[in-house]
């Protein structure tokens, strides 16, 4: 192979010289002699066959590379303040006693006692005493002391998951009929004082005790029970008295979202009547059973409940009442405000004790009458402005079937003495209310109520106001400082005094109808803690100095003023 490529090297330059020459002569024609070999070169071509792809790509390794830093931080010593320890008990001392006493102008004297037995897990007893008199300080009005000695004691104990308690009660209040229509009258009543003085004042004597047992369940699918008994035995110094027993069972169950609930209710009344000690008496009995079955819904946002009120009424004649009852509520934006409608009706008990707990100044013997509410159709909005701030706003119409009314009349010459008349009313109310708190140191709140009513017998809703505004405030600065503050104030009511009886023919009796003025009732009050069991209090009752008339002939007393102090061991 060598060899050849040697030889044609040799060939080559002569080959090319001689080729000009050639090419004239053969007029661009060239001969190669030689043996000729051609060679087929492979073509490079495509390969179009379809191939298929898997949808799963294999994985392709991750490879991370950190790269090395250090940072240098210039060491700094910083100066730390002492670390205070406070150890504090799992639970706040509890003192089992606690005395308040003080004095006020009218000679006015003040004391209450609280006792109790401390934390116990099986049982807990307790009682409560208080005493409160006045001479009443009233100028142009008869007599017009007042008192008020009250006694309470309590014990409950733990039974397997029940919880058992009894009360024992016992209230004495003593007030004066100081109401006169005129001064002539006044002064005639005031010469019989030495010789029957007894007629210008009245003894309310209330002796009672409570028995209670209650269920404790953990299980809310269990049946709770709880069952009530309360007697009381109320009598004034006339001679009236009135026996009082109320039993009350209540019964539950929850199933899922609804929970079923229903009560039974006997309230037994037993009632004499006497004018005065040496009068003849009269007698009233009756029994009241109410059955209030009822079931609820609750959701995240919701509330729903709806039930009756079943009564059978015994005061008299017997009488069946039946009373729809519902509720609904729904929450809007995080309960920020609350829609709420509702309808309510009950059969109500007028005893002699409660009459005369509203209206102290009642004739010794008062009629009694149960009171119907027959429906009380309400709708409203309350929520919250934020976290310390909520308000309510409402708007109601009820009407009341036998509802209680006072007027004066005339006893003279012992003083105006009120006496009750039914009637049925109806009452438009719109209310709205306020009320702003912190976690513990300031509390406030205020209310108004507007009230329309319409009676069916009597001209007027007698003494009702149009109005109702009250106010409350408490702020308490460290621990040390708790200042209080309420008002009252109540429109113009419409009072009215029933003619005086006349044995002459010829005599005409002329009824007293008047307009009493509306009144502002502020209260202030302050308590220095000098420590955590020995404080100092001031209270200034009726601050303006108002002698206003809650009740027609009866007004109250100017601004009291009182000192004292409280202490707990």
């Amino acid at each position: 192979m060598k060899r050849n490529l040697l030889l044609l090297a040799a060939v080559l330059p002569f080959a090319l010289f001689l080729s000009p020459r050639a090419s004239a002569q053969n007029e661009g024609q060239y001969v190669i002699q030689g043996i000729y070999n051609p060679t087929l070169v492979d073509a490079q071509k495509i390969d179009l066959r379809p191939e298929g792809i898997d949808t799963i790509l294999p994985t392709m390794p991750v490879s991370y590379s950190l790269l090395p830093a250090k940072a240098d931080i210039a060491p700094r010593a910083d100066s730390l303040a002492a670390a205070k320890l406070n150890v504090e008990k799992a639970q706040a001392r509890l003192y089992k006693g606690f005395v308040k006493a003080g004095y006020g102008l009218y000679n006015t004297p003040i004391g209450e006692l609280y006792f109790n037995q401390g934390r116990s897990r099986k049982n807990g007893y307790g009682f409560h005493l208080k005493h409160m008199s006045s001479n009443g300080g009233l100028d142009d009005v008869g007599p017009s002391r007042y008192g008020n000695n009250s006694i309470d004691a309590f014990y409950r104990h733990i039974i397997q998951k029940n919880e058992a308690s009894g009360r024992l009660m016992y209230d004495r209040r003593r007030i004066s009929y100081y109401g006169y229509p005129s001064n002539d009258k006044l002064e005639d009543s005031l010469s019989l004082i030495d010789g029957d003085k007894d007629r210008l004042k009245q003894f309310y004597n209330d002796i009672g005790f409570a028995a209670r047992v209650r269920s404790l369940y953990e299980d809310s699918s269990r049946i709770a029970h709880d069952v009530g008994l309360e007697a009381h035995t109320y009598s004034n110094f006339s001679g009236s008295r009135e026996t009082n027993i109320r039993v009350s069972v209540e019964a539950g169950k929850q199933e899922k979202t609804e929970y079923y609930h229903a009560t039974l209710l006997i309230d037994n009344n037993a009632f004499r009547g006497r004018v005065s000690p040496d009068s003849s008496e009269f007698r009233q009995s009756g029994t009241l059973i109410g059955l209030l079955p009822s079931v609820r819904t609750v959701g995240r946002k919701y509330f729903v409940r709806a039930g009756v009120g079943l009564y059978l009424d015994a005061l008299g004649e017997t009488t069946f009442h039946f009373f729809p009852q519902a509720y609904a509520h729904y929450a809007l934006f995080d309960n920020i405000l609350v829609p709420y409608v509702g309808l309510d009706g009950e059969r109500r008990r007028n005893s002699f004790r409660s009459l005369t707990r509203e209206n102290p100044w009642l004739n010794p013997a008062p009629r009694q009458r149960n009171t119907s509410k027959l429906f009380d159709a309400y709708g409203g909005l309350r929520g919250s402005f934020g976290n310390n701030l909520g308000f309510d706003v409402r708007a109601s119409f009820s009407s009341h079937e036998d509802m209680p009314l006072y007027i004066n009349t005339p006893n003279t010459p012992f003083g105006d003495r009120m006496d009750v008349v039914y009637d049925e009313v109806e009452i438009m109310d719109f209310s709205g209310e306020l009320t702003y708190s912190t976690a513990k140191d300031t509390r406030l709140s205020a209310r108004i109520d507007v009230y329309t009513y319409a009676t069916r017998v009597e001209d007027e809703p007698w003494n009702l106001p149009p109005y109702k505004l009250t106010f409350a405030a408490r702020h308490n600065l460290r621990d040390k400082l708790v200042l209080k503050a309420e008002a009252m104030f109540l429109g113009r009511r419409t009072a009215y005094r029933a003619p005086e009886a006349s044995t002459d023919s010829s005599v005409v009796a002329v009824s007293t109808r008047t307009q009493l003025d509306g009144f502002l009732d502020l209260y202030l009050g302050a308590e220095y803690r000098y420590t955590k069991r020995l404080s100092m209090f001031l209270d200034i009752s009726n601050l303006s100095a108002s002698k206003y008339e809650r009740w027609y002939r009866h007004p109250t007393q100017r601004g009291l003023i009182m000192l004292g102090a409280t202490y707990a061991f």
